[in-house]
């Protein structure tokens, strides 16, 4: 094809035509640069896909992160709703609403028990660190943003919530309570099994000292508090996390 151009323009030398030369040349150099327009953009459709591949590639795995979430949101979600009726319960004995009974140990160990949920946001970081993020539909990311921001808000509230929990109720738990933990004083099912062969004598519940522990109530209804934002939060992310998977899979399919 070169020597064939070349040629035409040997051509039009020889015989002396140089307004057609000219004419002819300009035409040529339109086309060499159309052809380089034509091959970037091809270079750049190619790029294109590549990412998008990518991305998707992404998102698919996002969309696993987040039915992990769930599972773990759902589980956390679980636990934390009995940890409020145990909570409700326990505070409508100190205002003797309900009279103290034998569950009543049982409930003030469950406020000692932590919770904590452990996001996988492997896919989204990656989408972020590869700059993909940004070549999602603009209402895919502002989903994507806004759960992700939520569940750095549950993890900020639950770190109040441990810190709380390490720091006020613990210490007055092991200074107060700790003689109840054998067989046949406390019925919380974690202490009922490691307790299982105790032989030591139970500890009856000593419900007068327990029934003017005032900073135990205080400490309980500060604990109610706190857990009752902890499963709002929980509730939340459920509801964002599903919807979210959901508006993925759609934009996947």
């Amino acid at each position: 094809m070169i020597k064939f151009f070349r040629k035409i323009r040997q051509n039009l030398l020889t015989e002396n035509k140089l307004s057609k030369y000219l004419i002819y040349a300009i035409g040529e150099i339109i086309l060499v640069v159309i052809g380089i327009l034509i091959a970037i953009q091809i270079n750049n459709w190619n790029e294109q896909s590549k990412t998008q591949k990518s991305a998707d590639i992404q998102l698919n795995q996002l969309s696993q992160n987040i039915s992990d979430d769930l599972i773990q949101l759902d589980a956390l979600n679980e636990v934390i709703k009995t940890n409020v009726i145990k909570s409700q319960m326990l505070s409508d004995q100190f205002q003797q609403i309900i009279p103290f009974d034998s569950l009543t140990t049982s409930y003030i160990t469950a406020s000692l028990f932590e919770q904590n949920f452990y996001a996988n946001s492997t896919a989204y970081d990656k989408l972020n660190k590869t700059g993909e993020f940004s070549i999602l539909p603009k209402d895919l990311q502002m989903e994507i943003t806004a759960y992700y921001n939520l569940l750095y808000r549950i993890k900020e509230r639950e770190e109040i919530t441990n810190t709380f929990i390490k720091k006020e109720i613990e210490p007055y738990y092991f200074n107060h309570y700790s003689k109840y933990h054998r067989k046949g004083s406390n019925k919380h099912p974690l202490l009922e099994d490691y307790y299982q062969n105790d032989k030591r004598e139970a500890i009856p519940l000593d419900i007068s000292a327990i029934a003017n522990d005032d900073k135990m109530a205080t400490i309980n209804f500060a604990r109610l508090y706190q857990i009752k934002i902890q499963q709002e939060f929980y509730e939340e992310a459920l509801q964002q996390g599903t919807k979210l998977k959901a508006s993925i899979d759609e934009h996947l399919n």
